[in-house]
Formats: C-alpha cells, structure tokens, sequence
C-alpha cells in the first residue's frame, strides 16, 4: 500500500477512535496533558512557545497556555493562510484577539494581534492526528506544520500533544515530514 492511502486510513481511524472517547474522558486525560506539558524542563525554559487553539476533540491544551502565560513566557498562535498552505504566528494576548478561522478553529486575528518574530521561537508545541515513539507525526493532511517548520533559519524544540491512543507502533513518513523531539500524552512525555 503506498504511503498516503496508509496515512488517509490511519488519520480515518484514529480520527473516530477520538471522536468516540467519552467527554470526561476526554477531559481528565487533557487536565494531566496540561499537567505534563508544565512539567517539561525544555518547555518551561523557552521564553517563547508556539501551541494551538484546541478544536473539536483534541486536547484542551488552554490551561497550560494560561499557565505558561503566568509564569511569564510568550505564547504563539498560528493563522492558517488556507490558500498559501502557510503558518504564520502571532502574539497571543487572550481570547479577545481570536476569531474563528476557515476550519472552526480560532486563531490570531491580524487586525488585534501582533506577528510573532520567528528568531525568537524556542518550543512548538504541535497538534497532530498521530504520533509514535520515533518522532513520527501525522497531523490532518494539509502539511501546514511541516511547511512552517521547513522554513525556519533553526528548528526549535518540538513537542507532539495528543491522548494515548493516537500514538502507533509506526506514523508512515514521507520525505518532507518533520520528526518531533517528543510527545506528551495522558502517560506523560516520551523523549524520541
């Protein structure tokens, strides 16, 4: 089977298996995700860290960017610029600079939010459909992220968010694919 029909099953059926997880479920699982991304030495030392607005049942990642934001560090949130297939990130200050972008999700709105300057990105922390124990990412097929991440002058530290039922023995690669420098689930962080 050749690389993107097994990445199109794999996304279908990870997609449904998180679709289907019971909402408080759902909820601890990302209250001790939260937990494990604060507790991340690397995260904890980067002054700046680019996540995500958590859509539909991904994990609730908003109480490690409120922490994160308390203990002084500056967070990023991409707009997803659909027709370029690009990234950009912007200062996130508080919901009050969202708006709800092509896909549902909210993001930066360039009128009340400030671009982020790429030198100083320290952390990403990534969303992603799934993960394994190698590094591997699938996220949800537009190679937004790996775009992004392609362009920067340096990598910065990179960090896979999602429950433990997304990770699998074997994420399958294609040559453009970044690896990621670990993941952290419900379990914990799992260094590749």
């Amino acid at each position: 089977m050749d690389p993107k029909t097994n990445k199109k099953q794999l996304r279908s059926h990870i997609l449904e298996r998180r679709k289907a997880m019971p909402p408080d479920e759902r909820k601890q699982y990302a209250e001790q995700i939260c937990r494990h991304l604060l507790e991340n030495e690397r995260l904890a030392a980067a002054g700046a860290i680019m996540a995500f607005h958590p859509f539909g049942d991904e994990a609730d990642i908003l109480p490690f960017i409120q922490e994160a934001m308390k203990r002084g560090q500056e967070i990023w949130l991409p707009l997803a610029l659909v027709e370029q297939r690009r990234l950009i990130p912007y200062r996130y200050t508080g919901p009050e600079m969202l708006k709800q972008g092509v896909y549902g999700i909210m993001e930066p709105d360039p009128a009340k939010a400030e671009e982020a300057e790429l030198s100083r990105l320290d952390a990403v922390v990534v969303p992603g459909v799934a993960f394994d124990r190698q590094g591997g990412r699938m996220g949800y097929g537009g190679g937004f992220y790996d775009r992004f991440l392609a362009g920067l002058d340096r990598l910065p530290y990179l960090v896979g968010v999602g429950f433990s039922m997304q990770v699998v023995e074997h994420v399958p690669l294609e040559p453009h694919d970044i690896r990621l420098d670990g993941i952290v689930t419900e379990n914990g962080f799992f260094q590749s």
